[in-house]
């Protein structure tokens, strides 16, 4: 599949849109891709005044080009494209990531702890994108730079892609990753015939190791450590959460054409989180 948007960012003007802007960037630095910035303007009808459509375009030129000099300012010889179209902002994000090696958009939180509830554009992508979607939080510009990368795994098909993206991750911001897998504490299994409990556990602490370790093979250079306990996943990623950089997941959707939307305990570190958080889709068949 091309790639030709390289890191492709949503980008509205707005505080959340400047830090996602800035990670977006910062990520196509290392990943040697271009940035894509993207804005999409629509024509909306508040009561009977209607901004003329030529008005509405050239505030969009002029907030992606605004978003340029910025980006080129701090990164000199990033290459940055911008891209710039009129409808729906969502459906033009989940559109254009099929063409991008990783989708970035900012949290536009509402909420009294956090900000811990996302804005329905990045609710969107996150559950609808392609590929690996990151939802940068404000404690991205909040001075101190934490560079732990905390990846939560439970086993699945898609969590083994999050997997892998959060050790490129550590690579590439060589820095260390916490692998995390909590085995709920009422798994459902207790009153099976014929099923021990503390031996599924064991059978499932050695897959995860297993599972880690075939990364950890090919990426040696990333500190690893390896986390399994027992409790509620979602209590436990968010706390893994605090003071890392962030936090990467795998998406457990199901859907007619593709997993189109998250499983309950991704989509909860996504409006949870304590740090920024990456959902990473399976490829599309």
């Amino acid at each position: 599949m091309t790639r030709r948007h390289g890191v492709l960012v949503g980008y509205d003007g707005s505080e959340g849109g400047d830090l996602a802007l800035d990670w977006a960037a910062e990520e196509a630095v290392l990943r040697g891709l271009p940035l894509t910035v993207c804005h999409v303007w629509q024509i909306v009808y508040p009561g009977f005044v209607v901004m003329p459509v030529t008005t509405l375009s050239d505030a969009a030129e002029s907030i992606t080009r605004t978003a340029a000099e910025r980006v080129s300012g701090a990164h000199p010889g990033l290459e940055v494209r911008r891209l710039v179209e009129s409808g729906s902002p969502a459906y033009a994000l989940i559109e254009h990531a099929r063409e991008a090696g990783l989708t970035v958009v900012g949290s536009e939180g509402a909420g009294t702890v956090r900000k811990a509830l996302l804005g329905s554009v990045s609710a969107q992508v996150t559950a609808h994108a392609s590929g690996a979607v990151t939802v940068v939080r404000p404690t991205f510009g909040q001075g101190s730079r934490p560079g732990r990368i905390v990846a939560g795994v439970d086993g699945s098909p898609a969590a083994d892609h999050a997997l892998g993206a959060a050790f490129e991750e550590a690579h590439l911001r060589r820095t260390g990753l916490t692998v995390l897998c909590v085995c709920p504490e009422n798994a459902g299994v207790r009153d099976t015939p014929f099923v021990d409990d503390g031996v599924l556990r064991e059978l499932s602490r050695e897959r995860f190791e297993r599972s880690v370790d075939s990364w950890r093979a090919k990426y040696p250079q990333v500190r690893a450590e390896k986390v399994f306990l027992e409790g509620d996943p979602v209590t436990e990623l968010i706390n893994a959460s605090e003071g890392a950089v962030l936090l990467v997941v795998g998406s457990r959707g199901v859907g007619g054409i593709r997993s189109m939307l998250l499983g309950s305990v991704s989509d909860a570190a996504v409006r949870h989180a304590l740090c920024s958080v990456t959902v990473v889709h399976p490829p599309e068949e």
